[in-house]
């Protein structure tokens, strides 16, 4: 059995056994009809994978490589502009396109946005590295996506907003925090996303994988993926498939959806949930 699966079965039940109500508010996602969409949930919860086995699930079908393409399009490619994603047929983020066929200064330009650090030049991931690499005792390896100036001009708040790595004895863990998680949907993809990312990072910095940490500030179910959910978690798990990452690769902007490989991935057909927006 998928660890993945056992903890993210464990925490559906949770929500849908303890979670609360938002129906006494007036939401801002709405459903394709127009339609409030109103979720149950739970306040400040914790995922907490050993990185033992690939933390994907099987009881239903994760488009792993549209996950990967999202992840290289924010801490790779480091744009907002949709192009990347275009090329590459994927789809997630057409709700939140704008006119100009970019989501604003979200996600990507964040990551990309040049930053002046110790007199140089950077941006937050390549930062990031240099730190992990020359300071790894440092307890500041943060990287952030909420820029309370720049808001505004966002097609949509960052709901994984914020990370942290830690190095100790060697080893390198990630701690990942998120002011809101659709465990339906978004989920399953920030899961397997950051894993593949803290490999990535591992990778290039020559760190041993170390703990992978899901802090869920709002962690909720919408209304309508209930019986979908319900249905999911009663599905018999399969075991853990393995990923393959080109072990060539020394440097963070080299990686393109080329050097990855989920071998042996065994799933549950694809259960239909409507996206709110």
């Amino acid at each position: 059995m998928g660890m993945a699966d056992e903890i993210y079965g464990k925490l559906v039940t949770e929500i849908l056994d303890e979670g609360i109500w938002d129906k006494d508010q007036n939401v801002r996602t709405t459903w394709s009809d127009c339609s409030p969409a109103y979720t149950k949930s739970l306040i400040s919860k914790q995922m907490q994978f050993d990185n033992s086995e690939v933390p994907i699930l099987t009881t239903k079908r994760v488009p792993w490589k549209s996950a990967i393409h999202e992840l290289l399009w924010f801490y790779v490619k480091r744009t907002s502009d949709c192009s990347y994603l275009d090329e590459n047929n994927v789809k997630i983020w057409k709700e939140w396109t704008n006119g100009q066929n970019n989501i604003g200064k979200a996600y990507g330009y964040q990551l990309g946005k040049p930053i002046m650090l110790k007199g140089q030049i950077t941006n937050q991931v390549h930062n990031l590295v240099a730190e992990l690499i020359n300071n790894p005792a440092s307890r500041r390896h943060v990287v952030s996506l909420w820029n309370i100036d720049d808001l505004d001009q966002m097609e949509l708040y960052p709901c994984v907003w914020n990370n942290q790595w830690l190095v100790k004895q060697g080893t390198l863990h990630l701690v990942v925090n998120a002011r809101s998680n659709d465990i339906g949907l978004g989920n399953p993809f920030n899961v397997f996303q950051y894993y593949v990312l803290q490999r990535m990072v591992a990778q290039v910095t020559g760190y041993k994988l170390g703990t992978l940490t899901l802090n869920l500030n709002d962690v909720h179910i919408y209304e309508r993926h209930i019986d979908s959910l319900k249905e999911q978690i009663q599905r018999t798990p399969f075991l853990a498939p393995e990923l393959w990452i080109n072990p060539e690769i020394k440097n963070i902007d080299d990686f393109t959806i080329n050097d990855f490989r989920l071998m042996n991935y065994e799933y549950h057909p694809s259960i239909n949930m409507e996206i709110a927006i």
